[in-house]
């Protein structure tokens, strides 16, 4: 039997979508299937079609969506024997910190956040990323893509986000006047601490972010955060403790933690 094996994109937002491919193939070649790439930057209607929310998804055999980055050994697994629905384990913030710097992310800085979530062997989802960028800079203003914080010469946190009108989610609400968080992400190990705590630089990013928007007249901020889990953002009391609030529970996802509820949420 074939197995056919779809995976979904918006565009190079994600550097993990280039590995998450090459896991496809693999997987593919290991059960004797077929795979499908799209980018939904220009298919929007498959974005629709699959609920996808998040940066990339892969679908298997129509029925199986897997939004989280997956090994080729995991989906020959889960083609051979399903997807089983665990309890959710609850994520906790690090500890919250103010880094030295807060700079705007413009597509030329745009490669120092990559490092924040992939390995330096992921270079060509770096390469993705950053090519991307550079195509839609001209789109929004003063070609300001978001925020990211340095401590130490490296970047530790960054907030990503872009006009609504310009996502290709299918969100209930689109407008010029609504911004939408595609990513806020800190992955810091705090040097000075014994027990290698883990740094959170997310609240700073968040609040240039809102600072800067409200200066350009944006009378909305949407995000989409994970229920218990920070993904795709979140999880949800983050952005509460910011003066977010919920506005609906769009969809219930399967990650490696267990299964999850994606709930979008804005400031006004």
């Amino acid at each position: 039997m074939s197995h056919n094996f779809l995976v979904l994109h918006f565009g190079g937002q994600c550097p993990w979508h280039i590995w998450t491919i090459e896991q496809v193939k693999k997987a593919a070649a290991e059960v004797g299937g077929v795979v499908e790439v799209c980018d939904i930057s220009h298919k929007p209607e498959l974005a629709a079609k699959y609920r996808l929310f998040y940066p990339f998804m892969t679908v298997i055999d129509e029925n199986i969506r897997l939004p989280s980055p997956t090994s080729a050994e995991r989906l020959v697994k889960v083609v051979n024997e399903g997807v089983l629905s665990e309890p959710t384990i609850f994520q906790p913030i690090g500890t919250e910190k103010r880094a030295r710097r807060v700079m705007p992310l413009m597509a030329e800085n745009i490669h120092d956040t990559c490092l924040l979530c992939v390995a330096g062997e992921q270079a060509e989802g770096c390469q993705a990323k950053h090519a991307w960028a550079s195509t839609i800079k001209d789109s929004v203003r003063e070609g300001i893509l978001g925020f990211v914080a340095y401590q130490g010469g490296r970047a530790v946190g960054v907030v990503e986000f872009l006009p609504s009108t310009m996502v290709s989610y299918p969100l209930p609400e689109k407008d010029a006047g609504i911004a939408f968080i595609t990513c806020i992400y800190s992955n810091s190990i705090d040097s000075g601490s014994e027990q290698g705590e883990e740094s959170d630089y997310r609240g700073q990013v968040l609040e240039h972010l809102l600072n800067y928007l409200g200066g350009q007249g944006i009378r909305k901020v949407q995000v989409i955060a994970g229920r218990r889990t920070p993904y795709p953002n979140g999880p949800v009391p983050f952005f509460l403790s910011h003066g977010f609030r919920e506005l609906s529970e769009l969809d219930k996802v399967i990650l490696t933690e267990g299964q999850e509820e994606l709930v979008l949420m804005e400031k006004v």
